[in-house]
């Protein structure tokens, strides 16, 4: 992957907001973990604040302004929380979507549902003894959480995540992938799907012209700033990192916190 050092987005700002003003409309498309909600210990405690929320509802009421939300969360789960209807929602790195009131799922994915849950059984009891681990079956895909595992057990969790993956396609399951994000494994059906794919099909659902705008901030949003790339992607349109390292986005924020104040920027390109 070629990665650029990201421009503070408030060094910016001028261009970013010329660019936002000029185009017929914005698909905002927003991660929620680190972009919407902060990073917590605990995954099931991430929230989002409620005035981002309000935020993300004003926007959903511009009508040259469409809110699609991109996760690796489950798709229940993403819209249980985030809350907000007559938006999009992209779950499990777009392997599940509802666009318009509609679920659809990749079909190739579909098929792997029960290899799964079979895998995280395995590796429930593998991993039983190692403090911290935290194994998610998200029905498509599968997480190995690690933020709380020691430093020097790590290596166990990963060699032991590789074996069991690998010995369940040796038995004749479906192909699978292993991907790494903040602190976690992720375990997913080896399809022509990920986050990128699912920013390109919103995208291209919009009306002619529209710009895609997406926010993310871990390894797996790489493949939608890689999309957006409009010299080595498909679309031409706007990344934005949330934090600080190499990646293929044009732009970034510091941290979490000023989400918000990008949201306003659309707002007031779009909806004023």
């Amino acid at each position: 992957m070629q990665t650029t050092d990201a421009t503070p987005l408030w060094l910016a700002r001028g261009t970013v907001a010329d660019r936002l003003a000029a185009a017929p409309g914005v698909v905002c498309c927003l991660d929620f973990d680190g972009v919407l909600a902060p990073i917590v210990d605990d995954p099931d405690a991430a929230r989002m604040a409620p005035k981002l929320a309000e935020r993300v509802r004003a926007l959903r009421e511009c009508e040259s302004v469409r809110v699609a939300v991109v996760s690796g969360r489950e798709l229940a789960d993403l819209r249980d929380r985030v809350g907000i209807d007559g938006i999009a929602y992209a779950g499990n790195h777009g392997l599940e979507r509802r666009v318009d009131g509609e679920r659809s799922v990749a079909p190739d994915a579909r098929r792997s549902a029960d290899a799964v849950a079979r895998v995280c059984e395995r590796l429930c009891d593998r991993l039983a003894h190692v403090p911290g681990v935290g194994i998610e079956d998200k029905d498509l895909t599968a997480t190995v959480h690690v933020r709380d595992v020691p430093d020097d057990r790590i290596p166990e969790v990963e060699r032991t995540v590789r074996t069991t993956v690998e010995e369940a396609m040796a038995a004749g399951g479906p192909a699978f992938e292993i991907r790494d994000g903040k602190a976690i494994r992720e375990i997913r059906p080896a399809v022509d799907w990920d986050k990128g794919r699912a920013v390109r099909q919103l995208a291209e659902a919009a009306p002619d012209g529209w710009l895609p705008l997406y926010v993310g901030d871990d390894v797996t949003d790489e493949d939608a700033f890689r999309a957006l790339d409009g010299d080595r992607g498909s679309l031409d349109g706007v990344g934005v990192l949330v934090g600080e390292r190499e990646t293929a986005a044009d732009f970034r924020l510091g941290s979490q916190r000023d989400v918000g104040e990008l949201l306003d920027l659309v707002a007031e390109a779009q909806c004023e």
